[in-house]
């Protein structure tokens, strides 16, 4: 079976494509090589298929012409390009992975950070923002009704899309791994990322109130990128990382694929509630996620 990721989050399409080929598949992943901040898809390279931003839409057809199944991630509008290109021939999947969707039923602008939304204000008149915004809430209805399953990467996400599934994020365990190489001395602070995406600030206010009493190192990883080569390392130079992260000023609760990442290293966890959590959960271990996402492509109903 021939299966085709079409677009990227944080690495998961690229794991899944590793970890599906492994399991006896023919899996690969179209990206668009200038968005690779993290070097996450250099990493993967094996697995994956690298065009321009130009050629982007054009070879994704091409490439969706051998394909038995097409799993897209977060490109909504590609949902119905490749179910206008090619009827019911295919099986499409379209999963969502958290800022793509998170936000959009309170209509609130579907950017990442108070700053871009203040350029997307300074650049459109309120009318515009909104009817984009309309736009974008139809484009999502859109494709969701054209495709086989819709597949969410986090548990908070159900309650935004109807008859969603949830997949757990996979981590790549052959990435991640518990062999510390830091003494204990040395990985007595804690760490937190501050991404455009969270308010850090209330993160910091949230430990403080809350009595965590540890040394917490804040690291930007928007303004200083760690290649996800060398994250392994990074995290390992740690004790605790601190999951806490608030969007639009609510906590959120799922665990970060950061966090679990940080907990296949060996490291232990501070989630939302501030409970210590420790080892990779065997939900998230790739092998589990992809006989999980099988099982969803073999049963799911034919568009």
């Amino acid at each position: 079976m021939r299966i085709l990721h079409v677009w990227d989050q944080a690495g998961v399409a690229f794991i899944l494509a590793k970890y599906q080929n492994l399991q006896g598949q023919n899996s690969k992943a179209i990206m668009v090589k200038e968005y690779d901040k993290f070097g996450i898809g250099r990493f993967y390279n094996k697995y994956i298929i690298n065009v321009t931003l130009k050629e982007f839409l054009q070879r994704s057809l091409e490439e969706a012409q051998s394909a038995e199944i097409v799993h897209v991630h977060s490109r909504s509008d590609m949902v119905i390009r490749l179910r206008n290109e090619f009827g019911n021939s295919k099986k499409i999947i379209l999963q969502y992975h958290g800022t793509d969707i998170r936000g959009i039923k309170k209509q609130k602008l579907p950017h990442r950070s108070k700053a871009s939304d203040l350029a997307v204000r300074g650049i459109f008149t309120y009318r515009r923002v909104r009817d984009t915004l309309l736009f974008k809430k139809r484009i999502h209805s859109r494709a969701q009704r054209m495709t086989d399953a819709v597949i969410v990467s986090t548990p908070d996400l159900l309650p935004l899309v109807s008859n969603a599934v949830y997949l757990p994020n996979p981590i790549d365990t052959d990435h991640f791994s518990a062999d510390n190489i830091f003494s204990e001395a040395e990985r007595a602070r804690a760490l937190t990322m501050d991404t455009e995406a969270i308010d850090i600030g209330l993160t910091l206010d949230y430990c403080k109130q809350h009595n965590v009493n540890q040394e917490i190192d804040v690291y930007n990883r928007i303004k200083d990128p760690i290649m996800y080569r060398d994250m392994p390392a990074f995290l390992k130079k740690y004790g605790l990382y601190i999951d806490v992260r608030y969007v639009d000023g609510k906590i959120l609760e799922n665990l970060s694929k950061t966090a679990l990442e940080a907990l296949a290293c060996g490291l232990d966890v501070l989630d939302y509630k501030l409970n210590r959590r420790h080892g990779l959960p065997e939900e998230y271990a790739p092998k589990n996620v992809t006989s999980r996402l099988e099982a969803i492509y073999s049963t799911t109903k034919h568009y």
